[in-house]
């Protein structure tokens, strides 16, 4: 009969036995207990290989998105130097009197075209009428009497004292008649250029007393006008005399008026720091074009130079860099580009980019290396 201790003891070998099977048999299937599996490394490799394959899958699945692109190619870096200023003309005069007295007459009003010559307004010229008529005597009588007293000396009847006063007599009569006709003259005020009154002094009537000094007129001859145009330091080297310019005026209806580059000023304005260039065209409008309209003028580069560009639209600044989405294969690629000069609408690519890539300019904030694209190209660069 079997002692009831060792029966007891038999049993908890068995259990043990049991348990110790159970487990070996879970290791052994790369599990554990509770139904889990053992971390390995093999199976965390698993684990990210199928992560990336799903990502993949993913981003396979994503429609591409549609985009805007524009090809990358060279261009001169200006393609003009522009600007805007007032329009006068090549020839302006301020009349001024030069006499004073009451108007007898006042023979213009603004806007109406005069003659170089034409009277304007005239004074009250008869006592400067005598004087001159009684000058011009004293000077033919001075004359007279020289041309005699040559003669006496040529005879050998006067001496040389006597016909260097008698010349400088002749002189000085000769003088005050010059001067007679000059006030003479004054008392009409005259046109000293053709074109069209713009500016009238407002108490120029007749009756009225006018002082010497006053400005009684301003004459603009609008056959052939200018404009003078500030060009900033950047550009001005791009600008020469002779150059072909275009200007464009409202007055115009839409027609270009070509003239070229008059002059270019050797300094710079000490306010502004600009220089001036003067461009003159001929007036192809007519009475249309009044002095202070305002002109947009577009001036043809004496430089050609040849550079590649890219887009403003396509620049994107990430940590301090300039950036661009470039498109590869319909997907997109973040690439870091150097950038020169900016004019306008583009800049110059010192790196980064070559001639005929695509670059990506809209959606800009949406795109994340890599995306799938649908491009519509819409240009070259050096065509914007």
């Amino acid at each position: 009969m079997p002692i009831p201790g060792r029966r007891k003891q038999r049993r908890k070998a068995v259990l043990v036995l049991v348990s110790v099977a159970a487990v070996m048999a879970v290791a052994a299937c790369g599990g554990r207990p509770g139904g889990g599996r053992a971390p390995s490394a093999d199976y965390d490799d698993a684990r990210t290989a199928a992560t990336g394959e799903e990502a993949m899958a993913a981003r396979q699945d994503r429609s591409p998105r549609p985009i805007e692109a524009v090809e990358i190619s060279s261009a001169g870096f200006i393609d003009y130097v522009g600007g805007s200023g007032r329009v006068a003309g090549t020839r302006e005069a301020t009349v001024v009197s030069e006499s004073q007295g009451v108007l007898q007459r006042v023979d213009f009003d603004l806007g109406q075209s005069v003659s170089r010559g034409d009277v304007l307004a005239a004074f009250d010229d008869r006592v400067e009428r005598l004087a001159t008529e009684q000058a011009r005597a004293a000077s033919e009588s001075a004359r007279a009497e020289l041309d005699a007293l040559q003669r006496r000396f040529d005879a050998g009847a006067a001496s040389r004292t006597e016909l260097s006063r008698a010349r400088a007599a002749a002189a000085g009569a000769d003088a005050e008649y010059q001067r007679a006709v000059k006030r003479f003259e004054d008392r009409r005020i005259t046109a000293p250029i053709s074109g069209r009154v713009a500016r009238k002094h407002s108490g120029v009537s007749e009756g009225s007393f006018l002082a010497a000094g006053v400005n009684v007129a301003h004459v603009v001859d609008t056959s052939r006008l200018q404009v003078v145009l500030a060009v900033g330091e950047r550009e001005i080297h791009y600008v020469e005399p002779g150059a072909r310019a275009e200007i464009l005026m409202e007055v115009c209806a839409g027609r270009p008026q070509l003239g070229s580059v008059q002059s270019v000023a050797a300094g710079s304005d000490p306010q502004t720091g600009s220089f001036a260039v003067i461009v003159s065209w001929e007036n192809r409008c007519g009475d249309r074009v009044r002095s202070g309209m305002s002109a947009t003028v577009r001036i043809e580069p004496a430089v050609a130079q040849q550079v590649l560009m890219v887009p403003a639209a396509a620049l994107l600044r990430r940590q301090g860099k300039s950036v661009v989405f470039v498109i590869e294969d319909n997907t997109v690629r973040r690439r870091e580009v150097a950038v020169g000069q900016r004019v306008g609408n583009r800049a110059e690519v010192l790196g980064g980019l070559g001639e005929g890539e695509l670059v990506a300019v809209s959606a800009l904030s949406l795109l994340n290396d890599g995306d799938p694209v649908a491009v519509t190209v819409t240009g070259r660069s050096g065509e914007l």
